[in-house]
């Protein structure tokens, strides 16, 4: 009998140890799940000013790759840079993780006013170990994240701030791909 409860003491015990012990999960494992997140900004301005403005603020921040006034649509090549919400820790220090992102603006004629939509497809850079991911010839992957929506936001008010005369915000400096 005491022999019984010494080897379930010692059993509890083992399986105490053995949870104690588990590795908390990478960081890499609570990455948030891609959604796509338009931020919308609407305008009392003519067509022509936003879009003056927008096409300015995007040139001036970003490698502009498309920019077609018939569609209203300003696109950019991929920007790499580091994330503003996901972070890496090391040794107690929380390191912004390695992103990329290209930034998409509509620009569209509502009901008098000027809308402006846009849309950051925004990806971190994961190695196929930590990620936990297949082997496919590569050892770091791309995976997209959601954007934090701040650099949308920001865009934004750089525009406003030019159709009201103010000076521009400079932004974080980022570089092309």
């Amino acid at each position: 009998m005491r022999s019984a409860r010494l080897i379930s003491a010692l059993a509890l015990l083992g399986v105490l140890f053995a949870i104690a012990c588990v590795p908390p999960p990478f960081p890499e494992d609570k990455l948030p799940v891609y959604e796509e997140r338009p931020v919308y900004g609407n305008f009392n301005a003519d067509f022509q000013s936003v879009w003056d403005a927008s096409l300015q603020v995007m040139s001036d921040r970003y490698p502009v790759s498309r920019v077609d006034r018939e569609t209203g649509v300003i696109s950019t090549e991929w920007v790499h840079g580091t994330s503003d919400y996901i972070y890496n820790t090391f040794a107690g220090t929380r390191i912004p993780e390695k992103i990329r992102f290209r930034v998409l603006m509509e620009i569209r004629n509502r009901s008098g006013r000027v809308e402006v939509r846009l849309l950051i497809h925004e990806q971190v850079e994961k190695d196929i170990i930590s990620a936990n991911l297949e082997f496919t010839g590569a050892i770091y992957e791309w995976l997209d994240v959601p954007s934090s929506t701040r650099k949308e936001r920001q865009i934004l008010e750089d525009v406003l701030d030019i159709l009201e005369g103010r000076v521009m915000s400079t932004g974080p400096s980022y570089y092309l791909d």
